[in-house]
């Protein structure tokens, strides 16, 4: 595979989402820089081991890697945001009405570090629940050796899918809190539920709240990449802002979805989420990025608190995002980023 050392060649892994297919199809291009689509998995494994030299990453593991020293900087684009509150699930046999009642209940989450993981975590400890007062469980180990778990918190390993709906289904754990909605066995629908019973006003009144979605990813690169090209930083902030523009653009056309309701969909989303409803950069993201990282020291991740200015190197974190979403602009017309 060519490289960037000796023909300045570059590859990228990133997971193709609305926002960033434009640079999988090459509708938008990075100089020099070849983009792929690749599973979380295979992005970062590759990353870590030099197969690629930029890829989408868990926040949680770039967080960890910059405290321990690892040569790896990153961008302000967050191509992955959820709404975590609406995948906490319990069955309605266990009495679970909300986060307080987790107390001395057994939790199933993927990994116990998991970036979905820490954000969980920290709404329950918000709610008055300490993470030594769950009986934790998950389905894979942490990725790194060097992650530790805190004294006092128990994680039993309870090896099975990463989204996998069956340790509630047969009463392994009492809840299972995960970053995705997992599929239910036909007819067992009936004994899945979620904790949060509002979960549509929950999340509305977190973003009213807090003016963001929770991210979950972010696109890291070699350190070593960006000393040997220094206009990198810049160039993939730029490129990542043309390609949410083009998917702001494709939005606007209802043909291009299965949605019935989508153009009262977009009315709402503009109305609730601005212009901006996806936004990239320090600045936007600020409260959240300081959020995240103080939730990392809490729960034992990190030594130390980091602070933004070690996540990001200064023309990525001076990086000023433009694309907006223009309701009702016409599907051939690609507004300027």
């Amino acid at each position: 595979m060519l490289s960037w050392q000796s023909h300045q060649f570059m590859t990228m892994a990133i997971q193709q989402y609305d926002r960033t297919r434009p640079l999988i199809d090459r509708a938008v291009n990075v100089p020099n820089v070849f983009a792929m689509h690749a599973p979380p998995r295979t992005s970062v494994e590759g990353l870590l081991r030099g197969a690629y030299d930029i890829a989408e990453m868990p926040m949680a593991r770039y967080v960890f890697l910059k405290e321990q020293g690892e040569p790896y900087t990153a961008i302000p684009v967050l191509p992955d945001r959820l709404f975590l509150q609406q995948y906490v699930f319990t069955r309605p046999d266990t009495g679970i009405t909300s986060l307080t009642d987790l107390r001395g209940r057994k939790v199933l989450v993927p990994q116990y570090y998991l970036t979905s993981s820490l954000w969980h975590k920290g709404w329950l400890q918000e709610a008055g629940v300490s993470p030594t007062e769950v009986d934790w469980y998950t389905t894979s180990p942490e990725r790194d050796p060097r992650i530790s778990i805190p004294e006092g918190v128990k994680v039993t390993l309870a090896a099975g899918p990463h989204l996998g709906m069956e340790p509630l289904l047969d009463e392994t754990v009492d809840c299972i809190m995960t970053e995705g909605h997992p599929v239910v066995p036909a007819g067992q629908e009936h004994r899945v539920v979620r904790v949060h019973a509002d979960v549509r006003g929950l999340q509305r009144q977190f973003f009213k709240d807090h003016r963001t979605l929770v991210s979950v990813h972010i696109i890291a690169m070699k350190s070593e990449a960006v000393a040997q090209r220094p206009e990198l930083l810049e160039q993939l902030c730029e490129a990542f802002d043309q390609a949410k523009a083009y998917a702001y653009r494709d939005l606007q056309n209802e043909r291009l979805t299965s949605l019935p309701l989508m153009r009262e969909y977009l009315d709402d989303t503009m109305e609730t989420f601005g212009s901006d409803p996806w936004p990239y950069g320090v600045d936007a993201n600020r409260q959240e990025f300081e959020q995240l990282l103080t939730y990392a020291h809490d729960q034992g991740l990190t030594s130390r608190r980091l602070t933004i200015d070690d996540l990001f190197e200064k023309p990525a974190r001076d990086f000023h995002f433009k694309s907006r979403m223009v309701s009702g602009s016409p599907p051939w017309v690609v507004p300027p980023p």
